[in-house]
C-alpha cells in the first residue's frame, strides 16, 4: 500500500510541476514579449517541441504496455505454478484421508475381534464354572461356535494388503 501511495504522490507532484511551469511560462512571455505577433513568433518556435512531446509520450505510452504484457505473462507463470502446487497438495489430503479412513477401519476391526475375544473368554468361563449346568454349557459351546465362525469370516474376507 505505501508502495502505491508513493507513485500516486509522484504523479501529483509532477503534474503540479508541469502546471506550474506552463503558468509560469505565459507570465513570462506576457511581461517580456509586449506586441502579440512576437508572441505569436516565439509561440511558433515550440511547435517541434510540441511534436518532440507527443513522441515522447507515445514512446512511454509503448513502454509501459510492453512492462505491462510481461507483469502479466509472469503472473500467468505464477498462477499455473500455484495450480500445479494447489493440485499436489490436494492430493496429498486425499491419500492422507485414504490413511485415515483405512486405519478407521482397522481400529474398527480391531474393536470388533476384541469384542468377540471378549465373548468367547466370557463363554469358556460358562463352559468351566463347575456350577453352570449342562444346558448352559451347551448353549455356551453353542455361542461360542458361533463367535469363532464369524471371526473365521472376517478373517477369510481380509486381504492381507488390508492389515498392516
Amino acid at each position: 500500500m505505501e508502495k502505491g501511495n508513493s507513485k500516486n504522490h509522484l504523479l501529483i507532484k509532477l503534474i503540479l510541476m508541469v502546471v506550474l511551469i506552463w503558468g509560469l511560462s505565459a507570465v513570462l512571455i506576457i511581461l517580456f514579449l509586449s506586441e502579440w505577433s512576437d508572441r505569436g513568433t516565439f509561440g511558433d518556435l515550440f511547435g517541434a517541441v510540441n511534436a518532440l512531446f507527443s513522441a515522447l509520450a507515445f514512446a512511454v505510452l509503448i513502454y509501459t504496455i510492453i512492462l505491462q504484457r510481461e507483469e502479466i505473462k509472469q503472473n500467468r507463470e505464477e498462477i499455473i505454478l500455484n495450480r500445479k502446487e494447489l493440485e499436489k497438495s490436494s492430493k496429498l489430503q486425499r491419500k492422507a484421508q485414504d490413511v485415515l479412513i483405512k486405519q478407521v477401519e482397522q481400529t474398527h476391526l480391531s474393536a470388533k475381534m476384541n469384542a468377540m475375544r471378549t465373548l468367547i473368554d466370557y463363554y469358556n468361563n460358562q463352559i468351566s464354572n463347575p456350577k453352570s449346568t449342562e444346558e448352559t454349557i451347551e448353549k455356551a459351546r453353542l455361542k461360542r461356535r458361533q463367535i469363532i465362525s464369524q471371526i473365521d469370516d472376517l478373517i477369510d474376507g481380509l486381504n492381507d494388503s488390508e492389515v498392516e
